[in-house]
């Protein structure tokens, strides 16, 4: 991907206000990378006619902000070293959901979820239940980053698969692996659904 080319700044002064901006945005980043939000309409057109800027633009500037973590380089596991034994299984809702094991590697970890369920509950699900996707995410604690890899499945079963870095320790013990089910893959909208699995 080509960089746009760079053509200073005439006046210093501007380069100074662009690294606070970049401040804040690391500030914003530290403190509530696990708790996204966005503004709402009332407060984007609040803003807008308080510091003369424009609705829509302030909307965009959000919305990137929001999807950031999009643009960071993604790791990919690599070096496999030995699976971990997990065996963890909670029933919920009419449905089980599993890990049996995690896949360690050099520089992380892949943890997947095994969701089992009786097929015959597909066939009596209406159309626009089956075309409402739901979407995973896994917290294990602050020091490490849970990427959702995808899930595909068939009647009666579905696999998430996350990627973890940094690596999980051997031994495991202690750690909480929390599943939450959100309608959007931007993490805001929590259907209130949540699965804890405690190793």
């Amino acid at each position: 991907m080509s960089k746009m080319p760079s053509k200073g700044y005439d006046d210093p002064r501007l380069e100074e206000i662009d690294e606070e901006i970049c401040v804040l945005l690391q500030l914003r980043k530290e403190q509530f990378s696990h708790t996204p939000g966005f503004p709402t309409d009332e407060t984007i057109s609040e803003w807008a006619q308080k510091y003369g800027l424009d609705d829509l633009f302030l909307t965009m500037l959000f919305s990137l902000i929001r999807s950031e973590k999009y643009y960071q380089a993604k790791v990919e596991p690599t070096g496999f070293l030995q699976y971990i034994p997990v065996l963890q299984t909670v029933e919920a809702g009419e449905r089980l959901y599993t890990v049996s094991y995690i896949r360690q590697y050099e520089n992380a970890s892949v943890v997947q979820l095994l969701i089992d369920w009786d097929a015959q509950q597909d066939a009596t699900q209406r159309i626009h239940e089956k075309l409402d996707c739901k979407y995973l995410k896994l917290f294990i604690d602050d020091h490490y980053e849970c990427r959702n890899t995808g899930a595909s499945g068939s009647d009666g079963h579905e696999s998430n698969k996350f990627v973890v870095t940094p690596p999980l320790p051997d031994d495991i013990q202690g750690l909480d692996f929390v599943f939450t089910e959100y309608h959007d893959v931007f993490e805001e909208r929590p259907t209130g659904f949540t699965v804890t699995m405690h190793c």
